[in-house]
């Protein structure tokens, strides 16, 4: 578990299936992620493949708040299609959105990966466009170093390393 002042991180279960299915089933935050929904049938099955799946330090976190348990999202450490880097890569409730959540969420799963799971490097990707989400890398600490493409999506790429994250600390 992970917890930040007013969130907490923590592995999915079971429990969380209804909230996931109603995050990964809201058109406006799934515009900017790559899979955009599906049906009804896909959205369902990719979440219990997600509940399913622990690969230790990699994986999804569902985002709580820590006053009262209730869910703002999840984040994930998650291996990159291609290659050996990581990706950070979240989703939020719009009831999270503009309120800092998905800044603190992505600061406390940056400073997990490198502080606890060792990572040298992160990188994440979101659509040009998506600027909120920008803002949250940027505020990360993540830098922006190009576009790239992902999966069948042209992105802008972004990075943080361990000594980047360590001169923050």
């Amino acid at each position: 578990m992970i917890e930040t002042s007013r969130l907490r991180l923590r592995r999915l279960r079971p429990s969380d299936e209804v909230a996931l299915i109603a995050l990964d089933s809201d058109v406006e935050v799934m515009r900017y992620i790559g899979l955009r929904g599906g049906t009804p049938e896909q959205i369902v099955s990719r979440v219990r493949e997600r509940i399913g799946t622990d690969h230790g330090a990699l994986g999804w976190w569902l985002v709580e708040d820590k006053a009262d348990g209730a869910f703002q999202g999840i984040a994930g450490l998650l291996p990159m299609p291609e290659g050996p880097d990581i990706e950070l890569a979240y989703r939020f409730a719009r009831a999270a959105w503009g309120r800092g959540i998905a800044t603190e969420a992505a600061v406390a799963l940056t400073d997990y990966a490198f502080a606890g799971a060792r990572f040298a490097r992160l990188v994440a990707v979101t659509f040009p466009e998506n600027t909120p989400s920008r803002r949250v890398l940027e505020k990360a600490d993540f830098a922006y170093d190009g576009m790239t493409d992902y999966k069948e999506f042209r992105v802008a790429h972004f990075t943080v390393t361990t000594e980047t994250w360590g001169a923050r600390r």
